[in-house]
């Protein structure tokens, strides 16, 4: 869907288990690398353990695809059936069974017990892989133990590798069970990945999909997804496809703050759900503005909301504080188009009572948004600047300043280069802002023709500090 538009060749974050997006961090590298030696070495039972979502099946895929010629292996990755289903289908895997075939457990061993051996006697070997192996019950696992019985003097003619959640440990560690807890040669924990490892894993999902643009998440946008994944590669895929899904529909080619906030707030995500040691951490505090949104999933309306919010951001620094002075907006001559566009209910869906907090927070968003349609479709509308508002004392004096044109649809500007002034943004400027302050109004008119004088300038909530904006000559 958003593919073509950030120039992937395929979906970076896609949650299944590719071995081709599998990222080597120095704890999954060693854990490969057991494996196959386990493998390679014929240790009999092994297993890995780690949290939902820490990449165990992935690792698993990356096993089978770097198995020799000379091994069979046969992966089990439903554990919701009996010990018998499990050898049915590892039969039909290795060649042994059709699958409409019905084997006795006693024959189906037999089978496999003379397949191992011819395996053997030709150098090769034979790999049983399971995966959610917390969910085999006591029997199944006692089972598995009788099977690693199969072997020779000298070597262990089946590899078995369990993969399983953390509740896997537990009940290797129950007594009933201590006989295969004793012949495990190998375990290894997957743990979470660390700060720099979420980026880096990013980077490299980023890289395995052919995308060779700017940093496509900016510095604050990562550190959010490492907050709440808590370095879990799963719920970072999930966050980072649902944030380019948000991206698409804005049509912006880079993920801010914004954007990975209403991510979040889509996913009810908290950062108490990442990794356990990320469970300590303090939460990160929703912004006002957050907290005033409804709680229900808003892709349909994601364009609107975050445009919204960056046009009450700006708003807020051009009259100093993060809030609106309502007592002074309230009489411009647009408020009654404002006040319209507020429903009844206000932001309260649930119809409890309204506080004035949230009264605020509505009538805020009604301005914002008129503001953007208008600024899009040109409409004549224009936001003045009342005299006295703070931030605006010191606007310069001028036509322009002291009677704004109520049809900006007549006016009119000058070709000649030389009749451009040019303005450096500063700290905590936005386009709004420096529009407002030079012209003494904002309207749409206003918006598209400083935007034609700056065409580097691909989204208007987007300047950089020390950008140099030209500024067009009215005739």
């Amino acid at each position: 869907m958003y593919c073509n538009f950030f120039g992937f060749s395929e979906k970076p974050f896609d949650v299944t288990p590719d071995p081709k997006f599998l990222y080597l961090s120095p704890g999954h590298q060693e854990m490969l690398a057991t494996l196959i030696y386990g493998i390679r070495e014929r240790k009999g039972f092994m297993t890995i353990v780690g949290e939902v979502g820490t990449g165990k099946t992935t690792l698993l895929n990356t096993v089978l695809g770097r198995l020799d010629e000379k091994t069979s292996a046969t992966f089990i990755f439903n554990t919701d059936v009996t010990f018998d289903e499990m050898l049915t289908t590892a039969l039909v895997d290795l060649g042994l069974a059709k699958p409409e075939e019905i084997v006795p457990k006693p024959a189906a061993l037999r089978r496999l017990n003379d397949f191992a051996i011819r395996q053997l006697s030709t150098g090769g070997n034979v790999v049983l892989l399971v995966d959610e192996a917390q969910n085999l019950d006591r029997v199944a696992m006692e089972s598995l133990r009788l099977l690693s019985n199969l072997e020779t003097r000298k070597h262990k003619l089946i590899q078995i590798v369990l993969s399983g959640q953390p509740e896997l440990d537990v009940k290797l560690n129950q007594a009933e069970l201590r006989q295969l807890a004793q012949r495990i040669s190998l375990k290894r924990y997957i743990t979470p990945l660390k700060e720099q490892e979420t980026y880096e894993y990013i980077q490299h999902r980023l890289s395995m999909a052919d995308y060779n643009g700017p940093a496509l998440f900016d510095r604050q946008a990562r550190k959010m997804i490492w907050e709440y994944s808590g370095g879990v590669p799963r719920k970072i895929n999930v966050l980072c496809d649902n944030a380019l899904l948000i991206a698409y529909s804005l049509r912006q080619k880079r993920i801010g703050v914004s954007v990975m906030e209403e991510a979040i707030k889509d996913l009810s995500w908290s950062p108490f759900s990442g990794a356990r040691e990320a469970r300590e951490q303090r939460p990160v505090q929703p912004t006002p503005l957050s907290q005033g949104k409804a709680s229900h999933s808003r892709f349909a309306m994601a364009a609107s909301l975050v445009l919204t919010a960056c046009v009450m951001l700006f708003v807020g620094l051009l009259l100093g504080s993060s809030r609106l002075d309502l007592a002074e907006i309230r009489r411009l001559p647009v408020w009654a188009s404002i006040r319209a566009r507020i429903p009844i209910q206000m932001v309260r869906p649930d119809s409890q009572p309204v506080s004035a907090k949230e009264v605020a927070i509505a009538e805020e968003g009604a301005l914002s948004t008129l503001l953007q349609e208008r600024a899009e479709s040109g409409q004549p509308t224009v936001l003045e600047a009342p005299r006295g508002l703070q931030g605006l004392d010191n606007m310069p004096a001028g036509p322009a300043a002291q009677e704004p044109s109520a049809h900006p649809e007549a006016i009119g500007w000058a070709a000649d280069p030389a009749k451009r002034r040019t303005v450096v943004v500063k700290t905590g400027e936005n386009l709004f802002q420096i529009i407002l302050r030079s012209y003494g109004r904002y309207d749409g008119r206003l918006l598209k023709a400083v935007l034609r004088e700056n065409p580097e300038i691909q989204n208007p909530d987007l300047i950089e500090v020390r950008q140099v904006v030209r500024l067009p000559e009215e005739k």
